[in-house]
């Protein structure tokens, strides 16, 4: 099988509610190509049509549903030069099954090893005072605060190197990652 990396592909992954849906929005405020959250996208699309594929409702297809998308989303891009920003990437359906504490299938540590991000990831770390819930995210801070240490395995073990962004002002945020960024 053949390998699909693109080191042109960057992944803004961290704890949930920790500001990266407000920092890929900056990005596209500046220009930059970003793909959202397939995770909130596919609850988005559940509820609008009674569907159960839900974190809350049938997590086993929620987890199949969110590889599908992550892999359909990568290929769709075909922009191979200047940088892509995705929020969220293909080693998290890893994390999800870990926060389940169910084994991974192949085909999802497959995935992970066959579709490629650029190396270098950008975390944003457990931010208590700017979490929140909505419709889409209704699990509470101490569950996104137990699954941000199993996201970061995911990341390392998938042979990415998480860089942390600091706390800060969203454009501040921006900067940082723009820093580290490869220049095409």
């Amino acid at each position: 099988m053949a390998f699909r990396e693109r080191d042109n592909f960057y992944v803004v992954t961290g704890c949930s509610g920790a500001g990266k849906s407000a920092i890929i929005e900056a990005l596209k405020a500046r220009g930059f190509l970003c793909v959202d959250e397939a995770g909130r996208t596919i609850v988005q699309e559940q509820v609008r049509v009674g569907g159960d594929g839900t974190p809350w409702q049938n997590r086993a297809k929620f987890r199949e549903l969110l590889l599908s998308r992550y892999l359909y989303l990568f290929d769709q891009i075909k922009e191979r030069k200047q940088p892509v920003f995705f929020d969220r990437g293909i080693p998290e359906i890893l994390t999800f099954s870990r926060s389940l504490s169910i084994p991974a299938p192949e085909h999802h540590r497959a995935a992970a090893r066959l579709y490629r991000y650029a190396r270098t990831v950008f975390v944003t770390p457990p931010w208590p005072e700017i979490f929140k819930t909505d419709e889409e995210r209704r699990h509470s801070y101490d569950d996104a605060l137990a699954e941000y240490p199993l996201m970061l395995e995911a990341y390392r073990e998938s042979a990415y190197q998480p860089i942390e962004v600091p706390r800060g002002p969203v454009s501040e945020r921006v900067d940082f990652i723009l820093q580290h960024v490869r220049a095409p």
